[in-house]
This record gives C-alpha cells, sequence and structure tokens, in this order.
C-alpha cells in the first residue's frame, strides 16, 4: 500500500528540486515509430506515399529528434504540400541551422513560417489565453471576426472562413485536446504549452495576458490584453489610455460578478472586443469601432441606450445578467449585428421589436414572443439562424399561420431549441390558441440534436419528434396535461431524455406491441441508444414502458429518479449509475437485478424501517453507495455481502442504532467510511477492525459516535485505530 507521484518536467531545475530518487531522462520516440507518426500526419488516410516524397519525408524526419510534437507539426506541414520541390525547401530551410536551446521550435517556427498570412495572424491571436487554457472554437472564431482577421469568401459566411482556417490550424498540430460536446456540438480544446510559447514570442507586447501585473506596465505597442478579473489590476485610472491603438479588452473570468468602482469603464475609441465583468457600465457611445461587445455577471437591469452608437457592432453577448428585464428597443438599428446570444438571463422579459430586420443575424439565443406589434414569431421568418435558440412566451400565439411564420423546419443550422409557453419559468396563463397545434407548427429541421419543450398543456405531442432522426437530447418539462408518450423509445440517435413535473404521464413510452411496425416484438430495441434518463416529480408514473417487450436501453448506463412514488422497475443490467429519491419497497426490490451498478444513490424512503432482504446480495460490481434521509430506517441488511465496495456513506439517518456486524463479509475492499446526522447511532461494529483497506473514517454530528471514537480514550477507538485518515467533527 502507498501513494506515489509521478512528476514530468522539461525543466532540469524542477526535477532537481522535486524528485526523491534518480531523475529518468525520457528518450526519443524509436526512429521507425517516429516515421509512423510523421507519415500519419502527413499523407493520412487518403493521400498517395509517392516513392520520391516518402524519401525526403525521411530526411525530415529524422530532424525530429524523436519528439512526437515535432513529428506531428512538420507531419501537418507537409499534409498541405504535393510537389517534391515544395519537400525540399523545408528539408533544407535555413531554420534547421539556427541555434536554440529548445530543439523543438525550430520546427515549430517552420510550421508556421509555411502558414499563409491570414493563418499566421490567426494562430498567433491565441496567445491572448494563458497557457492551459480551454479555449471555445466558436468564441475564438468571434474574435478573429471583430478584429479583421478574416473575411467572407464567395459562397462562403465569414464563420464558415473561421471554422475552415480553425480546421487547417488544428490538422497542422497546433491545437490538441479536441473535445466535442455531443449533445450540444461544441468544440474546445487547448494549445500543448510550447506551440502558446511560439504564439508569444511571435506577438510579443503586442499581446498581454496580464496575471497579477501592474496595467501601468503596457507597452505603447500593446493591442491585446486578456486578464483574469480587475482584482488583479492596478488603479492605475491612465493605464488604458496610455495603450495608442488597442483592440481587445477580454476578461477571462467571466462567471462572478466582482465590484471594481475604483476602475474606469474603458473609453479607447480603437477597441473592436470589450469583454467584461468587472467594470461599472456607463457610456458606449465612444467605443465606435467596437465589433464584440460582451456583458457578463453584471448587476444591471438595462443595457445603456449608448448602445446605439455602435453601428459595427457584429456580435453582442449577454450572460448571467440575473436582474436584467428588457433590452434597447431600438437595438435593430445595429444592422451588421450577426450574433446575439443570451445566456442566463432569467428575468428577462421583453427583447425589441423588428427583430427580424437583422438580416445578417446568424445566431439568436433567446426569443420571446408578445402581443407587441414587432414581436411575433413572423420575424423569425426570414432569419438564417444556427446554434442555439430558446423560443419563450408560445402561450401568446395567436395561430397554426403564425406558428408556421417561425420556419423553424428550414434552419438547418440550428443544433439546439427549446419552445417555452412561459417567459419567466412559472407555469403560463392559459394560450391564447390551442398548443397542439402551435407546436405541430413550430417542426425543427431534422438536423436538430437536442430538443426542450417546456409547459406545453397539450394532451400528446405532435407525430413529427418520431422524424428527428438526428436528436441526442430531449427535454420534457411542465407539461401536465400530457398523458401520453408515444414513439419516443423508436429515436434512433437519443442518448439522453429528461422528464419533469408532467402530473398525467404513466409510461415513459406508452406504445403497444401493435404500435410496432416489426411483427416480431421480442426483436425490436427499445430506446436503442439511451444513455442517461432522468425522471422528476411523476406522480403517476408506473412503468418505464407499457409493454416491455424486445431489447429494452441496451445502453442506458445513468437513471436517476427523483419523486416518481408509483415507479416500477423492470431488470436493467446495463445501468451503473442510479439515482432514486422518494423510495418505496417495490421500487428498493427492483434494485437487486442491476447487476452492472457501480454507483447507487438512495434518498428519502418515509416509513421505510429495514431494505428487503437479498437486495444488495447480487451487486458484486456496487463500488459506491449512499444512503441518505431514510428517518425510519432502524438497521442497514446484517446478511454476508460479496460487494466490490470502495464508499460507504450513511447519512441523515436519524433513527439507525447500530451498522452491521457484518461489515467485514465482503466489504473488504471499502477505503471511505463516512457517517453524517445519525444521533441514534451509538457505536460501530466490531468487524470495522477488519476492514484493512479502509483509509478514510468521516464522523459528523454523531454526538454519541464521537464521544466513543475519541482518541486513545473512546470506547471504539480500538476498532479504528489502523485507519490512516479519523475526522470527527
Amino acid at each position: 500500500r502507498g501513494s506515489s507521484i509521478l512528476v514530468s518536467t522539461r525543466d532540469e531545475d524542477v526535477a532537481e528540486i522535486v524528485r526523491t530518487c534518480q531523475t529518468y531522462h525520457l528518450s526519443g520516440l524509436p526512429e521507425n515509430e517516429c516515421w509512423l507518426l510523421f507519415k500519419q500526419y502527413a499523407f493520412g488516410h487518403d493521400k498517395e506515399e509517392r516513392a520520391e516524397l516518402v524519401a525526403i519525408g525521411k530526411e525530415i524526419m529524422k530532424k525530429c529528434g524523436g519528439l512526437p510534437l515535432v513529428a506531428q507539426a512538420l507531419g501537418g506541414l507537409m499534409r498541405s504540400r504535393s510537389g517534391e520541390k515544395e519537400w525540399l525547401e523545408v528539408k533544407e530551410s535555413r531554420i534547421w541551422a539556427l541555434t536554440h536551446e529548445n530543439s523543438i521550435l525550430p520546427a515549430l517556427r517552420l510550421s508556421y513560417f509555411h502558414l499563409t498570412s491570414t493563418l499566421k495572424q490567426c494562430f498567433s491571436f491565441c496567445a491572448i489565453f494563458p497557457k492551459d487554457w480551454i479555449i471555445m472554437k466558436e468564441e475564438l472564431i468571434h474574435l478573429w471576426l471583430a478584429n479583421g482577421f478574416i473575411s467572407s469568401r464567395e459562397n462562403l459566411e465569414v464563420e464558415d472562413v473561421g471554422s475552415m482556417i480553425w480546421n487547417e490550424l488544428c490538422q497542422k498540430s497546433f491545437f490538441q485536446d479536441i473535445k466535442v460536446d455531443e449533445y450540444s456540438g461544441d468544440i474546445s480544446f487547448k494549445m500543448h504549452d510550447l506551440v502558446h510559447d511560439l504564439a508569444q514570442s511571435i506577438m510579443g507586447q503586442e499581446c498581454v495576458v496580464l496575471e497579477n501585473e501592474n496595467m501601468a506596465s503596457l507597452s505603447k505597442s500593446t493591442h491585446h490584453i486578456s486578464f483574469h478579473d480587475a482584482l488583479h489590476l492596478s488603479a492605475d485610472k491612465s493605464a488604458l489610455k496610455k495603450v495608442e491603438s488597442l483592440r481587445t479588452i477580454f476578461e477571462l473570468n467571466c462567471d462572478r460578478f466582482v465590484r471594481t468602482d475604483y476602475f474606469p469603464f474603458p473609453t479607447n475609441c480603437s477597441l473592436r472586443v470589450l469583454r467584461f465583468s468587472s467594470f461599472q457600465v456607463s457610456s458606449l457611445r465612444s467605443l465606435i469601432h467596437l465589433r464584440y461587445l460582451e456583458f457578463c455577471s453584471l448587476n444591471i437591469e438595462n443595457i445603456p441606450d449608448s448602445i446605439y452608437s455602435l453601428h459595427k457592432l457584429e456580435i453582442l453577448k449577454l450572460k448571467n445578467l440575473t436582474k436584467l428585464r428588457c433590452l434597447p428597443q431600438l437595438l435593430a438599428c445595429l444592422q451588421n449585428l450577426r450574433h446575439l446570444v443570451i445566456e442566463d438571463c432569467d428575468a428577462l422579459s421583453q427583447l425589441f421589436p423588428y427583430i427580424g430586420k437583422l438580416t445578417c443575424l446568424r445566431t439568436l439565443g433567446v426569443y420571446i414572443v408578445s402581443l407587441e406589434i414587432g414581436q411575433s414569431l413572423t420575424e423569425l421568418r426570414d432569419l438564417n439562424l444556427g446554434g442555439k435558440l430558446s423560443i419563450k412566451g408560445l402561450k401568446d400565439v395567436g395561430s397554426l399561420s403564425h406558428a408556421q411564420d417561425a420556419n423553424l423546419t428550414a434552419k438547418k443550422e440550428l443544433h439546439e431549441v427549446c419552445l417555452s409557453w412561459s417567459v419567466d419559468d412559472e407555469i403560463p396563463e392559459t394560450p391564447t390558441f390551442s398548443s397542439e397545434q402551435v407546436l405541430e407548427g413550430l417542426q425543427p429541421h431534422t438536423n436538430l440534436k437536442s430538443l426542450k419543450i417546456h409547459y406545453y398543456n397539450g394532451l400528446c405531442f405532435p407525430s413529427w419528434i418520431q422524424t428527428l432522426t438526428s436528436l441526442v437530447s430531449l427535454e420534457l418539462k411542465g407539461c401536465n396535461n400530457c398523458v401520453r408518450l408515444s414513439g419516443l423509445g423508436k429515436l434512433p440517435s437519443l442518448k439522453q431524455l429528461q422528464l419533469c413535473d408532467m402530473d398525467n404521464v404513466k409510461f415513459v413510452d406508452d406504445n403497444d406491441e401493435d404500435d410496432d411496425e416489426s411483427h416480431d416484438s421480442m426483436g425490436v430495441k427499445i430506446f436503442p441508444s439511451l444513455e442517461v434518463l432522468i425522471l422528476e416529480s411523476l406522480p403517476r408514473l408506473e412503468r418505464l414502458l407499457k409493454v416491455e417487450r424486445g431489447e429494452m436501453f441496451p445502453c442506458l448506463s445513468i437513471l436517476k429518479i427523483y419523486f416518481c412514488s408509483q415507479l416500477r422497475l423492470p431488470c436493467l443490467p446495463y445501468v451503473k449509475h442510479l439515482d432514486v429519491f422518494d423510495c418505496n419497497n417495490e421500487l428498493l426490490s427492483s434494485i437487486s437485478s442491476f447487476y452492472g451498478l457501480t454507483t447507487l444513490f438512495l434518498g428519502r424512503g418515509t416509513g421505510i424501517t429495514s431494505f428487503p432482504e437479498g437486495m444488495f446480495r447480487k451487486l458484486t460490481c456496487l463500488q459506491s453507495l449512499e444512503i441518505n434521509s431514510f428517518s425510519n430506517l432502524k438497521e442497514l441488511p446484517n446478511e454476508p455481502f460479496n460487494l466490490a465496495l470502495d464508499s460507504l456513506q450513511v447519512s441523515s439517518c436519524k433513527d439507525i442504532e447500530s451498522l452491521p456486524e457484518k461489515i467485514r463479509e465482503g466489504l473488504q475492499s471499502l477505503r471511505t467510511l463516512t457517517i453524517n446526522y445519525c444521533k441514534e447511532l451509538r457505536c460501530l461494529p466490531e468487524g470495522i477492525r477488519h476492514l484493512t483497506s479502509l483509509e478514510v473514517l468521516d464522523i459528523y454530528d454523531c454526538p454519541t459516535l464521537e464521544e466513543r471514537c475519541k482518541k486513545e480514550t473512546g470506547k471504539d477507538w480500538n476498532k479504528i485505530a489502523h485507519i490512516p485518515n479519523i475526522i470527527i467533527r
């Protein structure tokens, strides 16, 4: 037993300081493996490996020194070159002759040197982010756009051009750790720290990341600055004015409100990008060249009317403005606006009229339907929107034709849509027109990945839901009149399903056997791709399926059930994570057939004094068990277990008096035992002294137990003295 820490570094001084044993120096990749890596990036899967290029490539590869990053960078560089002459130019470049203490930088500089001017500019700008920063692809493209690094080409929108440039930089290994959110499609990435060093060396003082630095040190040549929040900046009110041509002020941490009354609002007329949460908002009138403006986590109720002066504004982002109630009513005058992002502005109850006049608009985070002139769904008809769109206030839609006017079917770039009859996340008044017909008219494009429907009061959902073959996530909330959910189990791509606050639903899918197109109902897969199922506040829910047939939930790994007191579960052997809150005996008994469970949370079992016999016996894969708020529970099962438990937590079980004496049997792998708010628990079982793997015992607000576990003097101390970490509070 014991722990080890492995530290890797390129700095010999760091290795000398932290080492406790002999430093191990990694050698480079063997030549054949280095060639395979280089070849993968240079030729890919579809490019012909011409003999003359292979010969030159092997010579270039020798300059990699066995370093994987260099092999990737050089391979990515050669991928876009098909001529022998071009390969020879790289092989014979003078950059290899330059002496540098870091052998990697020459190869990276060579890759940079062969980029087009646009790619060079876009890459080097990435120095505005700190090392190891998670960068969002879409946000970076917006910053390129605002600074004028990219522009539209022929039939390509400027955002498409930005995506092409990002893809090319990615192929050339300037970006790494690419992650795609499977529900939203959002892409994040990082830069290798040496690639970041390259970007910084190119930008010099032109791009500065302020980290606990005095702003007075900014150079006149600085164009772009970023900082974590204004608390890290000096109170030198003239610092920003000294910078003659400041283009970007980008606050990195915009998820919290930081009050900085002393710091002035920037007035640099050269600004193209302004993102902040730390400044007091004042007049925007002087920022006439601003293209990108983001307000986040500010304590404001409205946006100043001086925003009308920003005629060049292309991107406006409003995030976490919890008191914002409305937007400036003449905002439609900003004809260049392309992206209006609105997130977590829950008090917002009114937008602005005639949004349809913003013909360049490509992103609209929220649209609120109103009976006011110029605020109907017709305004969305001709907008080529993509990304995420939340439409609120559908109770005010007056007819089927008005719903169809939104033209969602034609908006193929939308990947996430929320349709809500409410504005403020409360149950709305009686709708003006039939909700079922309104929803029928709001059919989205089949490309849609995520759909949310909130506070819909129809009896059933439209048949078009079954046509969404690309749908990955579906959330239905507050649809209290709904009695039927048909066909959800047939959605081929659905991975996450959440049902909340639906008083009359009895089944997650109420298809009968006769509804299946196949006569062989036992061969049918029901919810073939579903991985996550969340059921909350469904008081009449009886079963998951009306007819249990075929292969049910073959991919389901996470199941969360809250306040579904009538629910009975079938055998679901593939589920790994199960949460149940508001338990009954029948539901608890069904858990015994969840053979694949690794994590189990049981919360609030009113009236339950003991668990069903044999409930845990077959859960041989269970690693984590939490039992919470069983106020009448007297005891845990005192029977032999064969569990793989790593963690056991018992909390807020006020009547429990003892833990089972057979705790030693089958819990030999237990490493953490937590006991909270169990005031009647009198002592620990004798068997705990035999749990030799136990590393942490955490006891909180258990008065009798705390007294018995006092170090050296407590009556139970000899049972637990072998545990390395004992926490008693």
